[in-house]
């Protein structure tokens, strides 16, 4: 099929599908702007809303020939567009509470008024504990700590729901959280 501006988005879907590098250049064409306009009002921050965008078109080309899509082409955009926004807002809100958390820690701790030294040490227990979580535990909350991965990416590289990898990182977090305490009252004894 002849690709061009003039056919309708289902007609550019399907050529898509059937492996148009053209029909896709054309789906591209006619949406990036549009998408990227609808991430800029949603995230306020232009570089994140290209990024966005082409994550979604990348994701777009990766599954061409196993894309199921059940809505009008627009409307898959628009919703997988609202969906990486959203999971970036997520992310950042959680990994600010990581950060929030740890900070709150290391302020109430005795060894904060003491030497970058012992903050050095609360980092470096925080870092053991890490290494002690299980296996797949661990792996995700490394995924979610060290990158700018969506849960559904992470589910993806590790063949997880969504759902498992929100339990898998709240569960690190409960057990961290209590790991630490435990540590807190040890060094409590230790520095008084």
């Amino acid at each position: 099929m002849r690709v061009s501006g003039d056919l309708s988005d289902q007609q550019l879907l399907n050529a898509f599908q059937e492996g148009s590098v053209q029909a896709f250049e054309e789906i591209h064409n006619r949406y990036f702007l549009r998408l990227y306009a609808h991430a800029v009002k949603m995230l306020g921050n232009e570089d994140d809303a290209q990024d966005v965008v082409q994550e979604v078109f990348i994701n777009l080309w990766a599954k061409s020939s196993s894309l199921q899509i059940h809505t009008a082409l627009a409307a898959y955009l628009y919703t997988a567009v609202r969906n990486r926004v959203l999971n970036l807002i997520e992310h950042r809100k959680t990994y600010q509470s990581h950060l929030d958390a740890l900070a709150a820690y290391i302020d109430e701790s005795p060894a904060a008024s003491t030497a970058g030294a012992d903050q050095e040490l609360l980092f470096a227990i925080f870092e053991a504990e890490i290494e002690r979580l299980p296996g797949k535990m661990k792996a995700v909350f490394e995924l979610r700590r060290q990158g700018e991965m969506s849960y559904s990416e992470i589910g993806d590289r590790l063949s997880l729901s969504d759902k498992t990898v929100k339990k898998q990182i709240s569960n690190a977090i409960k057990i961290l959280r209590s790991r630490l305490m435990q540590w807190r009252s040890q060094l409590v004894i230790l520095f008084f």
